[in-house]
């Protein structure tokens, strides 16, 4: 379903993120948004956060907005993109456990700016079932559009990074895992649809890094990671407008693939 970009030839938007202004300083650390939303410290710098991404979108003459992901607190190295679901989830212990280096994922040389991301990572614990939790993406969603005529949009990681990101108590089989993680997200995706929101954008799905790297977790070929793709956006079409955004390009302007 077209919603925010019907009748315009080639819409104009941003992936997500934006720069955190020096002066937010507050942050949602484990608590929930709307909890967050209760503190007047809080609420005042994420509006205000919030609505200076806006009207640089605005100015820019952007089509499609976002709220510059100002509910992560810690940009660098894609570390509050990830870590933001796992730790707000449903069946995640909020007692984190320090990474072993390059755990669901391919290894990188010290120095290199992914290693150094790997290696700082805590990674929460999956100790019961996994569920939508507190990750309140539609509440988001409406903070950000009541401050704009513009559509907002919204974006997530997807299930197998997402389940690359936890130690895992519960399920032990990864394949197992990470479908649970996309029935977990799609319920997620549903309530921000049945909100209102224009368009959602789901981030980095896997697929174009088994050539490279093989196999998901040993087991998942491209094939079964495009089932779990489609899985995580069952029934979203029929409601809303849904993007893929994927790039793993050169962070740092240092290369990933040789």
């Amino acid at each position: 379903m077209f919603k925010a970009s019907d009748g315009i030839i080639l819409p104009t938007s941003i992936i997500g993120s934006l720069p955190r202004p020096a002066w937010f300083t507050a942050s949602i650390g484990l608590r929930s948004f709307l909890e967050c939303m209760v503190d007047s410290r809080f609420r005042e710098q994420y509006e205000d956060a919030v609505g200076s991404h806006l009207r640089d979108q605005e100015l820019a003459g952007l089509d499609i907005l976002t709220d510059g992901d100002a509910h992560y607190d810690e940009q660098v190295g894609g570390m509050s993109w990830q870590s933001y679901p796992i730790t707000h989830m449903d069946g995640m212990s909020n007692e984190p456990i320090l990474a072993q280096y390059s755990v669901g994922a391919a290894a990188y040389p010290r120095g290199h700016i992914l290693h150094d991301f790997l290696e700082a990572r805590v990674l929460p614990q999956i100790v019961g079932p996994l569920g939508p939790g507190r990750l309140q993406y539609a509440a988001l969603w409406k903070t950000a559009q009541r401050m704009t005529t513009k559509p907002i949009k919204v974006g997530t990681p997807l299930p197998e990074l997402l389940a690359a990101s936890v130690e895992d108590k519960f399920y032990k089989d990864p394949v197992e895992r990470t479908w649970a993680f996309s029935e977990a997200i799609n319920r997620e995706l549903h309530d921000l649809a049945d909100a209102g929101c224009p368009v959602i954008q789901l981030e980095e799905p896997q697929i174009h890094m088994v050539p490279v790297r093989g196999k998901a977790f040993g087991k998942l070929d491209t094939a079964d990671l495009v089932e779990i793709f489609n899985n995580t956006v069952k029934g979203l079409r029929a409601k809303t407008e849904v993007w893929c955004h994927t790039c793993w390009g050169n962070p740092s302007q240092q290369r990933i693939f040789r």
